[in-house]
């Protein structure tokens, strides 16, 4: 065999045995992976009310002042420094009730506003879930969630009635 020849020979084992190590890149050509893709579709969460916020009637205060709440069960307390009292009369948490895929998370933002001035300090409550746990919709697929509220009244609160709403925006986790 010729040495040109035996070179040749040479060269194309040692071009076969680069091709042979894995991991090693060749100049020219092209490579191709593929990767598993998947999504899942929810239904949209809805969430509709069901029963108002009512506060009732309150007494306003003649001196100092005081923070009404309500809570998400029903209960109404006066609290501070003025003489306020709640008078008898109905009340009411607001209830709404939210549907879904069962084990969706979640989470919400709440406001609650009067539309007359007068009532300071105004928040709604975090919710109460009467059924399974807050934050997941339970196996049912529906869970009632209840709201209450707070405001602040003193002596110089125009008396009259106060009319409002309570928004609630459920958040996907």
């Amino acid at each position: 065999m010729k040495v040109q020849t035996a070179v040749r020979v040479m060269a194309a084992l040692k071009a076969l045995s680069i091709l042979a190590v894995p991991g090693v890149a060749v100049a020219g050509g092209s490579v191709t992976a593929t990767a598993p893709a998947s999504v899942t579709i929810l239904a949209p969460v809805t969430i509709a009310a069901t029963q108002g916020l009512d506060f009732g009637a309150v007494t306003k205060p003649a001196s100092a002042g005081n923070t009404i709440t309500l809570d998400a069960s029903g209960a109404v307390t006066v609290t501070g420094t003025g003489n306020a009292t709640h008078a008898s009369g109905a009340v009411t948490a607001a209830k709404f009730n939210l549907v879904g895929d069962a084990g969706v998370t979640y989470s919400t933002t709440q406001s609650l506003s009067f539309s007359q001035p007068g009532l300071t300090h105004v928040t709604a409550s975090a919710p109460e879930a009467t059924n399974g746990a807050l934050g997941i919709i339970p196996a049912s697929g529906a869970q009632e969630l209840r709201f209450g509220g707070a405001f602040d009244l003193d002596a110089a609160t125009p008396i009259g009635d106060y009319t409002g709403s309570l928004s609630v925006t459920v958040n996907y986790n």
